[in-house]
């Protein structure tokens, strides 16, 4: 189930760190202003507001990029002109899919979690199933290959999909990640962790 599988234990953190890799968690919000005094910073016709990029090193959980733009700017944009180390593991929201760039994620040495898009086309190469993997909320453990257009990378990129129960939503929630090695479970730990970011923003303001 999930919710037990994502309940706050002591020791979660520790077992994370245990990856020996660098957690980086990214995404971005809207810090609102008024227009009438920032009137460079518009954001809708009678607002006014900027969007600050950030990444959290997991680690301490203190900001180790932060960028400011106008409120319109995508995140996924900011994110292309990111380096991030080789080996270390970045977690985001569907918002930053862009399968081009994480190929180049890939050949850079770095791992991602995200979550599936609901638009996503591709054909499963092998599936996963158990009695223990079900324990931990794990439906499915699946090797797929996307479906898209060659000029961006995409056609035929072999990918994890790991599928997970939320029992008290019951709602299925599918995670993407490059990594072939971690447990189903830890792919689904380390995006939980994803709201370390949004309790930072929520912090912020």
């Amino acid at each position: 189930m999930l919710d037990l599988l994502w309940s706050k234990h002591p020791h979660k953190r520790t077992e994370l760190r245990r990856l020996k890799s660098k957690i980086l968690l990214m995404d971005a919000t809207i810090i609102p202003l008024c227009l009438s005094v920032f009137d460079w910073a518009k954001f809708r016709s009678t607002k006014g507001a900027v969007k600050l990029h950030t990444v959290l090193d997991y680690d301490g959980c203190m900001p180790s990029f932060v960028h400011i733009t106008d409120g319109k700017q995508h995140e996924s944009k900011v994110a292309k002109t990111i380096s991030f180390p080789p080996g270390c593991v970045l977690v985001v929201d569907r918002g930053y899919v862009d399968y081009a760039w994480m190929n180049i994620l890939d050949s850079t040495g770095c791992f991602f979690v995200t979550r599936s898009k609901s638009n996503m086309k591709y054909t499963v190469i092998k599936t996963t199933k158990s009695e223990a993997l079900m324990e931990g909320g794990i439906i499915e453990d699946q090797t797929i290959e996307l479906i898209g257009s060659p000029n961006i990378g995409n056609a035929g990129k072999k990918i994890r999909q790991v599928r997970v129960l939320d029992s008290t939503k019951n709602v299925v929630y599918e995670f993407l990640t490059n990594n072939f090695s971690w447990k189903p479970k830890t792919v689904a730990s380390l995006y939980k962790e994803r709201w370390e970011i949004e309790t930072f923003f929520k912090h912020l303001k």
